[in-house]
């Protein structure tokens, strides 16, 4: 069985044509149509989501390749196929904002998918000037799309850098549109994880829960056996996840962890802990 995402609450698996929807907190097993046979899941890691909570009307789960992506509608019997015109180059990450399908690939170009009238796919036209992220992530936050990305601020004489996170708002009302850098989050506090095909998350007035605005929470590898064989000899339970607060440096282990990120192809081998909105937070318990 292999794992293809997380999405709306729910953790996505194929295995050969078959489909499987898992509810992170209830355990609910949705079972999608058969995948059409021709399909090449197995040969990549692709990256899929759902479009839409489960029980929207307008539902749809995507399963993406290099080459193409399939759909299928929620409530249907059958699965779409539609052509992906991105020079066979892998789908970086998937973001839903605003009701639009972002699709970023590994040459950091940002597509936007539409279904209807009819399918289609547009790559977007924007500056990266002047700077080029590392390896960023997108997040849908409110009425922005961000991009996190992991900065080099400094280099040390003994051959170490600093590093920081670095938040950017992209700019849809110019053209071509552009990232425009931000200083604070307010009170919101973005959620990634290292996997890509794991969710990217915002979150309003986290001290509501204990949290702190103003940050950025990494969920780190599932466990790092260099750093948990240390965390059981000071007798310290081994911590998944990191809290960095934003413009503040970024410890050098956490940025170890960040570049596993950014490995092509990705060794999705190596288990990473992820953030997850239960369904229920959505409607569809």
């Amino acid at each position: 069985m292999r794992y293809l995402g997380c999405s709306y609450g729910y953790l996505i698996f194929s295995y050969a044509e078959h489909c499987f929807l898992i509810d992170v907190y209830t355990g609910t097993k949705v079972k999608p149509p058969k995948i059409p046979r021709n399909n090449n899941l197995w040969c990549f890691h692709g990256i899929d989501v759902l479009t839409a909570p489960l029980n929207s009307p307008n539902s749809r789960l995507l399963l993406c390749s290099e080459s193409s992506m399939l759909e299928w509608q929620v409530g249907t019997d059958c699965w779409s196929e539609h052509p992906l015109a991105l020079g066979h180059e892998d789908i970086r990450q998937i973001v839903i904002f605003k009701g639009d399908i972002f699709v970023i690939d590994y040459r950091m170009r940002i597509h936007t998918v539409h279904f209807t009238p009819q399918f289609s796919v547009q790559e977007l036209e924007f500056m990266w000037e002047p700077f080029f992220p590392i390896n960023p992530w997108f997040v849908s936050c409110a009425d922005m799309l961000l991009m996190v990305d992991l900065s080099v601020t400094s280099f040390h004489w003994h051959g170490t850098y600093s590093h920081t996170f670095d938040v950017f708002r992209l700019d849809l009302a110019v053209e071509p549109a552009k990232f425009v850098k931000m200083d604070k989050l307010e009170n919101y506090a973005l959620f990634i994880s290292l996997d890509k095909r794991n969710p990217t998350f915002s979150c309003m007035s986290p001290e509501r829960w204990g949290g702190k605005s103003n940050c950025i929470y990494a969920a780190k590898l599932l466990e790092d056996p260099a750093e948990s064989r240390v965390a059981k000899l000071l007798e310290e339970p081994y911590e998944s996840w990191v809290a960095v607060e934003l413009g503040q440096p970024v410890q050098e282990k956490t940025v170890q962890y960040l570049f596993y990120g950014r490995a092509y192809p990705c060794d999705y081998s190596l288990l990473s802990s992820l953030w997850v909105f239960p369904s229920l937070i959505y409607g569809s318990a």
